[in-house]
């Protein structure tokens, strides 16, 4: 079910599983909601711009543009609010995924919080 060069993971994680059985019409509606606790809970920025980068959700230029950005003091929180308003522009169940994949949510362990408050609509 993954596409855009994602593959399965031989081992799905339950935040993962989770997501892939959400309803996303909720999850739609709410995202805007939700971008500030997102781009709170992304802590350190390299991780999270290169897998969007390397999953083709964000271009080379606007990878560059954002890690320029955190060289030059704009704070994470506001680089990672920006990532996430072209995320919004294209908004369907691929940016889900891997906004909500596994390896992030290894690696910001808070945006399973998010995760849950998403499917419950809150």
């Amino acid at each position: 079910p993954f596409s855009h060069g994602l593959s399965a993971p031989s081992r799905m994680s339950k935040v993962q599983e989770d997501t892939e059985r959400m309803p996303l019409e909720p999850v739609f509606l709410h995202f805007k909601r939700f971008k500030v606790a997102i781009s709170q809970a992304i802590k350190r920025p390299f991780h999270f711009l290169a897998f969007l980068r390397d999953t083709e959700l964000i271009s080379d230029k606007m990878y560059k543009d954002f890690q320029d950005s955190c060289t030059n003091l704009v704070p994470v929180e506001q680089v990672v609010y920006r990532a996430l308003e072209e995320l919004e522009k294209r908004l369907d169940e691929v940016v889900l995924r891997v906004l909500f994949s596994e390896e992030n949510v290894r690696a910001y362990p808070d945006l399973e919080d998010i995760i849950t408050n998403l499917q419950n609509g809150n």
